[in-house]
């Protein structure tokens, strides 16, 4: 697996996309940067996501672990 720098997992830019999976959400990570502007889907755990953040097109930040898995979500600034 990939060692990613702890700087480089601390904040990941993302959005909220949906899921109609029990128990996930669909998230895309790096929106504009990746997968031709796109960004990467990832499907995470509901529960890591706050309630109020879990609407469609909601910006967020994220943090992972070492392994990339999402331990934390915040609300980006639009700003």
């Amino acid at each position: 697996m990939i060692s990613y720098p702890p700087e480089w997992r601390e904040r990941i830019p993302a959005r909220v996309f949906g899921c109609l999976r029990d128990g996930e959400l669909g998230i895309t990570v790096l929106p504009g940067v990746g997968m031709v502007d796109g960004g990467i889907p990832y499907d995470v755990p509901i529960s890591v996501i706050p309630f109020d953040l879990r609407m469609p097109n909601t910006d967020l930040w994220i943090r992972c672990d070492e392994s990339m898995n999402l331990v934390e979500a915040w609300r980006r600034d639009p700003n």
